[in-house]
């Protein structure tokens, strides 16, 4: 595989999880050094790392850990999520707080704490992990949505505020991807396991699930110098789900 990412470092969160795990071997395999974060950390990585990436403090610590054990970072993936399932009516303002902190707020907090870092270093790229629910409606998933289509905007405005800092900044929009949140869903939905992975499955064009690494894929290429001229944009990773 070539090594698109030789002498750069990176920072997935989320990096325990199905797209992020992913995403972190993927990287890795393309020459990157990749720290890894989660609430728990892999003992056995040594560049796994704990990061609540809701607590700004935390971040401005890891930001500045990784800095000084590399000279810079260039590459940040906010990936973290959570997903509940709930109705308007039935989301209580404790659940749609955890969406927004997680899911949008962590994301925000690490793009302006490694920004002024990646404009120092003369630039970076930012790719944020929102949802397929970021840019069409699903239902039963009002907090998921709203905090992934914030996402999404977000992702819109740093890239007009800081191009000229060098610095991209794009999202991948996934669609039903086989790991453990998805799951989750199922286990949500009840009833006849099979028969509702097959639904899930047949509102994509190409009529099955995606594997964690069809979307780590396209987070490398916005990663890497390949995508140079691609900033600002949300890219579905759906099987055609979205059109």
């Amino acid at each position: 595989m070539v090594e698109r990412f030789a002498d750069k470092v990176a920072l997935v969160t989320g990096g325990r999880g199905g797209i992020g795990s992913t995403t972190v071997k993927r990287l890795r395999q393309e020459g990157c050094i990749v720290y890894s974060a989660d609430l728990t950390a892999d003992d056995a990585d040594p560049y796994s790392i704990v990061l609540d990436v809701a607590d700004k403090a935390q971040w401005e610590k890891r930001i500045k850990q990784i800095v000084g054990e590399h000279g810079h970072l260039n590459v940040l993936v906010n990936n973290a999520a959570i997903r509940e399932s709930n109705l308007a009516e039935n989301t209580s303002p404790d659940q749609w707080q955890r969406h927004m902190d997680i899911v949008l707020t962590g994301a925000f907090l690490g793009c302006a704490t490694v920004i002024p870092h990646m404009r120092e270093i003369g630039g970076g790229a930012i790719v944020n992990v929102s949802s397929i629910n970021g840019i069409r409606g699903n239902r039963n998933m009002i907090a998921y949505g709203a905090a992934k289509g914030g996402v999404v905007s977000m992702t819109a405005s740093l890239a007009l505020d800081h191009a000229v800092d060098n610095i991209r900044v794009n999202a991948v929009c996934p669609g039903a991807i086989q790991t453990a949140m998805l799951d989750g869903y199922f286990d949500d939905v009840g009833g006849d396991r099979e028969a509702v992975i097959r639904s899930v499955a047949a509102r994509h064009a190409l009529h099955r699930l995606g594997q964690p690494e069809e979307v780590a894929s396209v987070i490398a290429f916005l990663a890497s110098e390949d995508a140079s001229f691609m900033t600002g944009l949300a890219i579905p990773v759906d099987g055609g789900r979205s059109v």
